[in-house]
């Protein structure tokens, strides 16, 4: 996939450092493709940006991951992507003068040395365990000098990111004079690092760099209503929330019920989705090709699906599924498509390192039937390629992505209403032909140039206003 420049002026001049926990081919589903084509399309919009991951893994595990982002045409440029334990085996020079010196205080956990490439220890980690907030520990970080004597320690791995990302932001890359340099803006993709960012300790996090936030994911439990209970990590988040210069939302609607439960002043919020991608590879839809594209796990609810397909067969007797993914509950729905005697109409594909490509040549139609989402990257894809969609109207997404056209919401969790709605647009050719011209035209009012305004909108607002923490 090339960059396509979305025109000069979309976003604000500044350095852009984008933070994720991890970015590991074919690991986090839609999530880490949508952290690289963001950067892709900053980097597109002309945007000085740089990658940046804090997973404590090998420096040549890493750089087999570059490469195959490259590869794949999800990477810029090598150089782009960073990772913190890279940085501190390669030059630990910046840890060193971070460490605070004197007595480690004492840990209740035991810990995990990082060595360089002779051996030699750098930073020792603490490993927690059976506590989801482990990022949050104050548990000393050891920092070495180069004969392996302790010499000081960060607290915990908030010290630890804040440190780096001082250094990071520190740099120049513009060749520019002293006192010239542009604004630090740091997009955040991780609630576990964004939390540890903004968080008092040692050290601070320079007061001039600008943190905003991007949310990906349902912040409600079932039923998933505006006012439904929340997991305590996103009781946690919501708690620290203001102190980030900027929220960024996938959906209006996600933002709305936010602000509908805490009120329209606490957070500064803004919309800015995922883009739909551009398309250009011809389509040839194969007749009654149902697509399932996603993880196997409960919250897809495939099962739905699958017993929506006898009423869906009996109607249109080409119908037949093809499912990209694997996961947890692959054995169970299989047994239950034999159990509804429709195996024979299932193609269990299995994870495909890029199933968009493969699915949407020949897709007559795309199904998502989740409990929820943030915004799913396979409905921009699938209106973009001009694969109808049918989509159960939960939060969040479909309602948002489809509201100018491209597919068919249903009551959620309707199998019934589900099954009609297939039925719909694989029996009607017309009817199919109009959602696929819709979804395309869509696509075009989505793409990168108009989530790089929002971007910029956004990034304009916090730079002209004073930082939040």
């Amino acid at each position: 996939m090339g960059v396509t420049p979305t025109g000069g002026g979309a976003l604000p001049e500044a350095r852009y450092l984008v933070l994720a926990s991890r970015l590991i081919p074919d690991r986090d589903g839609g999530f880490t493709i949508s952290v690289l084509r963001r950067a892709l399309d900053m980097t597109g919009a002309g945007a000085d940006v740089t990658l940046l991951t804090v997973d404590p893994g090998e420096t040549a595990d890493h750089d087999a991951h570059r490469a195959e982002w490259l590869r794949r045409g999800l990477l810029g440029g090598g150089e782009r992507l960073r990772n913190l334990f890279d940085d501190a085996r390669s030059d630990p020079s910046w840890l060193r003068r971070a460490a605070i010196p004197g007595p480690v205080p004492s840990s209740p956990w035991p810990t995990r040395a990082v060595i360089d490439d002779s051996g030699a220890p750098v930073l020792d980690l603490p490993v927690v365990s059976g506590d989801a907030a482990w990022h949050l520990t104050d548990a000393p970080v050891r920092i070495y000098d180069g004969d392996g004597a302790v010499i000081g320690w960060l607290p915990g791995f908030g010290g630890l990111y804040r440190a780096w990302l001082n250094v990071v932001a520190a740099e120049r890359t513009d060749g520019g004079a002293e006192g010239e340099r542009a604004p630090v803006v740091g997009l955040c993709e991780a609630r576990q690092i964004g939390e540890t960012l903004v968080a008092a300790g040692e050290p601070a996090l320079d007061a001039g760099i600008r943190v905003l936030h991007t949310t990906h994911a349902c912040h409600v439990l079932s039923p998933f209503r505006w006012d439904s209970l929340m997991d305590a990590a996103w009781q946690r988040w919501f708690e620290i929330a203001d102190r980030f210069d900027g929220v960024l939302w996938l959906t209006t609607s996600q933002r709305d019920d936010v602000e509908r439960r805490f009120g329209t002043g606490r957070l500064r919020s803004f919309v800015v989705p995922h883009p739909a991608p551009a398309v250009s590879m011809p389509t040839d839809p194969v007749a009654g090709r149902i697509v399932i594209l996603n993880s196997l796990i409960p919250r897809k609810r495939v099962d739905h699906v699958l017993r929506a397909l006898p009423t869906v067969r009996a109607a249109v007797p080409a119908a037949h599924l093809c499912v990209y993914g694997d996961g947890p509950s692959g054995a169970e729905l299989r047994a239950l498509a034999s159990e509804l005697d429709v195996d024979d109409a299932v193609a269990w594909i299995g994870h495909v390192a890029d199933p968009a490509t493969q699915a949407w040549a020949s897709a007559d139609v795309l199904v998502l039937a989740s409990t929820n989402e943030g915004q799913p990257l396979v409905i921009l894809e699938a209106v973009a390629a001009g694969v109808p969609v049918v989509a159960y109207d939960m939060p969040y997404g479909p309602r948002d992505t489809l509201a100018h056209g491209g597919g068919v919401l249903v009551a959620d969790g309707d199998i019934d209403a589900l099954a009609a709605a297939l039925i719909d647009v694989l029996s009607d050719r017309e009817r199919r032909a109009e959602i696929s011209a819709s979804g395309r035209a869509a696509a075009v009012a989505m793409d990168a140039a108009a989530s790089m305004r929002d971007l910029g909108a956004a990034v304009r607002t916090v730079l002209a206003d004073p930082v939040s923490r």
